[in-house]
């Protein structure tokens, strides 16, 4: 496919467009706005259940243990809810399960390679799982934060015979309205093809405004940021909400620890589909196994190993 000038704006594409076109939107632009991803019945019911959590959160600040990501990456102003698996898990259960989600996330983020056993050359096939996931409220005077890629964490070198590959892929949905005055994500489109020697510019940024429901799926290599909230206090769209819900190659080591941060008493309940997804199983290709090269899922109703765990003994832990 050839690839076209840097567009100046992001897509917007309907969920309910073939696949395949989101994919090629995506490849070309390092990311898409796709309208209706929610539902507004799973959009209201996603914002009631993470209400009660962010009306017990302070402004966030950064706890980051080896101060990886700078001083100013989380600018003052955000409140952030994180592990969301332990406290909305049935609605990102249904987030996860859509087939918009699943689709990118696997056009993407699976890989097929091939290596040796003695002398048969054997097919090595990864998938993809739940990354992090986060709920990110951003209320008037928060400043912007600094241009990035997720990827960084993984200290990717670019391989110009595959330039579309990352380890991660973004998904933040919006649920609230996102305009450019509440902090809608600043986007480079195109800049997931830049070498790394490149610096990104605030001006050539567009905008991902959003109404509630969407959602922008961004490359790990794909420069972004959350936006300024230069609203007044009493602007109806005051406060800007977005869900990330991103996901990994499933062979790269998670980003956020589902497994510690959900309490055994609620994966015990996830679906397995689900507990796929969370990192309860061992990747496709072999990588995250118990014991005997057995799934970790296969020890969530022992009493020891994983399943010994409980939500206490996890609050100690974290």
């Amino acid at each position: 496919m050839t690839v076209p000038a840097m567009p100046q704006k992001l897509v917007t594409i309907d969920a309910s467009e073939p696949l395949e076109k989101i994919y090629e939107i995506v490849a070309r632009d390092g990311g898409v706005i796709v309208s209706n991803f929610l539902s507004p019945d799973l959009l209201k019911e996603t914002m009631g259940a993470i209400e009660p959590h962010f009306s017990q959160r302070d402004f966030y600040k950064s706890k980051a243990t080896h101060e990886e990501l700078g001083d100013d990456f989380f600018p003052e102003g955000s409140k952030r809810v994180y592990a969301l698996l332990a406290k909305i898990p049935d609605q990102l259960t249904k987030i996860m399960r859509l087939d918009v989600w699943q689709g990118i996330m696997g056009r993407f983020l699976n890989d097929e390679y091939y290596s040796y056993t003695g002398e048969k050359l054997l097919s090595q096939k990864s998938g993809y799982m739940l990354a992090s996931t986060a709920a990110l409220r951003l209320v008037p005077g928060v400043k912007p934060q600094p241009l990035h890629r997720d990827q960084i964490a993984y200290q990717v070198r670019p391989d110009p015979t595959n330039p579309l590959f990352t380890p991660m892929v973004g998904c933040l949905v919006a649920g609230s309205k996102c305009t450019f005055k509440n902090g809608a994500t600043a986007v480079i489109p195109g800049s997931h093809l830049w070498s790394p020697d490149r610096a990104p510019k605030r001006e050539e940024c567009t905008y991902a405004e959003m109404e509630p429901g969407s959602a922008l799926f961004c490359l790990g290599s794909t420069y972004h940021a959350a936006g300024e909230n230069i609203c007044d206090p009493t602007d109806e769209d005051a406060i800007r909400t977005l869900f990330a819900v991103f996901a990994q190659r499933d062979y790269f080591r998670q980003d956020q620890e589902e497994i510690l941060s959900t309490p055994i008493e609620i994966a015990r309940k996830l679906p397995e589909d689900v507990l796929k997804l969370a990192g309860y199983y061992k990747a496709v290709g072999g990588v995250g196994y118990v014991e005997d090269h057995q799934s970790p899922h296969e020890f969530l109703h022992q009493d020891y190993g994983l399943g010994k765990f409980t939500a206490q003994t996890v609050q100690v832990a974290l």
